[in-house]
Formats: structure tokens, C-alpha cells, sequence
């Protein structure tokens, strides 16, 4: 399903998820090797159109979402203590061809670099079709790791679990 669709069925999730995207600007998007095995790679994350879309150059990452969509993307991290939280989702990129669709996210790209993309750059748009979340935060003074979960079929789950 598409970012609104899930903000939809998941919205505090959501919204957390969205702030931890934005705040850097930068995710870490988990893709799959011709050879399966994985490769790991910073992607910037943009919203617009009720989208998810990630704008990369036409890199190796972007090959293997052509070949194979599965994908991980995870939220940037900058705290060793973890107290910022971390936010996942699992999904399929699917390659944007949609022209309001694109100039969405060019828009996006313009906000958040005060101008467009450069004119004939080589890189390709995906909007991810998301498939579950999950937000992990740590409550370390208490030792305890709070894991809200989402998926289709089970909806918006927490659990919390004591860590040593």
C-alpha cells in the first residue's frame, strides 16, 4: 500500500515514522544483490502525492529494485543509546513512471535543497508499496524496548520487552 494508505490504517505509527524519516533527510534502504546477497545504501526519502518515494542516482541499489523490488528502508540512526528510536519498513519499490507523480517529487527535492534537480541528472524515482512497519524505541532508564508493529493482516501491534 502507498504511504497514505498506510497512514491510513497506522497513523501514529505513522507520523513517527514520517518525523524519524525527515529529520536527517537520509535513510538506509536494505536492497537485494544479482548474486542475493544484500547490499545496504543511503536514500533520500521524499513525500509527496500520499507517496513514499525515494530518489536515487542510477546506482547499483537502483538496478536491484529494478530486478527484484523487495526492499528494506530504516531510518537513519545517530544515537548509540538509541533513544530516537528506529523505524523500518518492508516493502517493494515500484518504479515511478506516473509525470505528476514526478514532478511531485521534484517539488519535494526543491523544498528541501531550494531548487530543483538538475536538469538531465540520471536518477530514477520509486514509490515504495509498503508492506509492514515497525518502530523499536528504548526506554533505557527502565531497561525496556517498546516495538510498535504493523502489517495488514494484523494491524497496529505494541509489545515491550526487558533488555538487560
Amino acid at each position: 500500500m502507498i504511504w497514505k494508505d498506510f497512514e491510513n490504517a497506522a497513523a501514529q505509527l505513522a507520523g513517527l515514522g514520517a518525523e524519524r524519516l525527515l529529520r536527517t533527510g537520509l535513510a538506509i534502504i536494505a536492497t537485494i544483490r544479482k548474486d542475493g546477497t544484500p547490499r545496504i545504501d543511503p536514500v533520500e526519502p521524499f513525500f509527496s502525492h500520499g507517496h513514499l518515494l525515494l530518489g536515487m542516482m542510477r546506482s547499483q541499489k537502483a538496478f536491484d529494485l529494478l530486478r527484484d523490488p523487495r526492499c528494506l528502508l530504516h531510518s537513519s540512526i545517530s544515537d548509540p543509546g538509541g533513544s530516537e528510536g528506529e523505524f523500518k519498513l518492508r516493502g517493494r519499490a515500484v518504479d515511478v513512471r506516473d509525470a505528476g507523480l514526478w514532478e511531485g517529487y521534484r517539488q519535494a527535492y526543491a523544498e528541501r535543497w531550494k531548487g530543483p534537480p538538475p536538469d538531465g541528472f540520471p536518477f530514477r524515482v520509486f514509490s515504495l508499496d509498503i508492506e509492514s512497519a515497525a518502530l523499536i524505541r528504548w526506554d533505557i532508564e527502565n531497561g525496556v524496548m517498546i516495538m510498535g508493529q504493523w502489517s495488514p493482516d494484523r494491524g497496529v501491534t505494541e509489545t515491550r520487552r526487558k533488555y538487560p
